[in-house]
């Protein structure tokens, strides 16, 4: 398989074609974890994992998380994800113990550890049994007591009661957000072994990313090599003893693991590349791109410089390849939609991003316009 076939079959895989008839928090869980640093981006990008007859917009995938049907907590290398509330504590629990080691110095610069950590988590737990509380509201709570309130410490003493499964998302409160209690919002569930959890967690991410290799999914989850090997191994037996065999094909000479299914859905349903070009206003942290390792070569043209988030700028690809940068409006002033790019388009290509600016326009409620800025190289 070249990179034009494995960009074409992840683009599928991802839901970026022909996406599963699933609502948002039902894709939250066929992904398992979705990368959510940018909260609004990120609300973008489960969208567009919908077909558009179905697809919800901005006030719809708000509503979820508001109900908690869509939950967000730091967790895996840690940054910020999108959780299943019925994956929430599994899901934390495998990934919690790596990331308190990964966080160790920090907590110990920041003074967030021993009696200090102990007291801290004890008020936020007790801020939060009484409602959801904002940021603010729990640092005041925790200034209070003279205890880390501000800054990278208040950073660590949250993601210290995340982790430890005290409080995850809650619902916003207008354009902040918020914690609730773990418990309030994540149903119980026994513990599950940890081989089998990461067995499951590979499952998951080689259902909604394959072909993928161990590597990709190290790369994504902040588990070990060794950890990702056999998680792999583990996935592909439980997938064939269910029937749902995992396959190998070779990338370059590099084995990538994909559903079987997959390959067959794919061979059925022809090349996406051989009709008119699909854009994709992707977020900078969007899964096709973040859910794998570097050096992304599938992402550019052979020659291209590797490539990076570049947040407040977002990720334009045209067919699934990277060929401009893009921003939302910004928050005052006409809404304009801005792309930076990097070469000159085609009539059809035009043609799709302006196919593609409507479906954002969609999600946002609004009219958006396109302000089309000078070529520029890549970077």
């Amino acid at each position: 398989m070249d990179l034009a076939a494995l960009r074409d079959l992840r683009l599928r895989v991802q839901g970026l074609r022909q996406p599963p008839d699933a609502s948002a928090p039902e894709s939250v869980q066929r992904f398992g974890a979705v990368q959510a640093q940018e909260f609004v981006p990120a609300q973008w990008g489960l969208a567009q994992r919908i077909p558009v007859e179905d697809r919800p917009d901005a006030a719809s995938t708000r509503a979820d998380l508001d109900a908690g049907r869509i939950l967000r907590t730091h967790v895996l290398r840690p940054t910020w994800h999108f959780l299943h509330p019925d994956d929430a504590r599994w899901v934390l629990e495998l990934s919690a113990e790596r990331v308190h080691r990964a966080n160790g110095s920090m907590y110990r610069s920041t003074g967030v550890e021993g009696d200090v950590a102990t007291r801290a988590l004890y008020v936020v737990v007790a801020a939060v049994a009484v409602g959801h509380r904002t940021r603010a509201e729990l640092a005041g709570a925790l200034a209070e007591r003279d205890l880390p309130s501000k800054g990278v410490p208040l950073t660590y003493v949250l993601m210290l009661a995340e982790l430890e499964r005290l409080v995850i998302s809650g619902a916003n409160a207008g354009t902040q957000r918020t914690y609730a209690a773990f418990d309030e919002r994540v149903p119980p569930s026994k513990p599950r072994d940890r081989a089998d959890a990461l067995a499951e967690l590979a499952a998951r991410y080689l259902a909604s990313r394959g072909p993928a290799t161990h590597r990709d999914f190290a790369s994504w989850s902040g588990f070990t090599l060794t950890d990702s090997r056999r998680a792999f191994s583990d996935a592909v037996e439980q997938a064939d003893a269910a029937g749902r065999p995992i396959t190998t094909v070779d990338v370059d000479g590099v084995d990538h693991h994909v559903a079987a299914s997959a390959l067959e859905d794919a061979s059925d349903s022809g090349s996406a590349a051989s009709g008119a070009p699909r854009a994709d206003l992707l977020q900078a942290y969007d899964e096709y791109i973040m859910g794998y390792a570097p050096p992304r070569a599938y992402l550019h043209r052979p020659g291209d410089a590797g490539l990076h988030a570049e947040f407040p700028l977002h990720a334009l690809m045209i067919d699934g390849v990277m060929v401009g940068r893009w921003a939302p409006p910004l928050a005052t002033g006409a809404p304009k939609v801005r792309i930076v790019p990097w070469r000159r388009f085609t009539a059809p290509e035009q043609r799709a991003l302006e196919a593609s600016v409507t479906e954002f326009s969609r999600f946002h409620g609004a009219d958006v316009s396109i302000a089309v800025e000078p070529e520029t190289a890549p970077g």
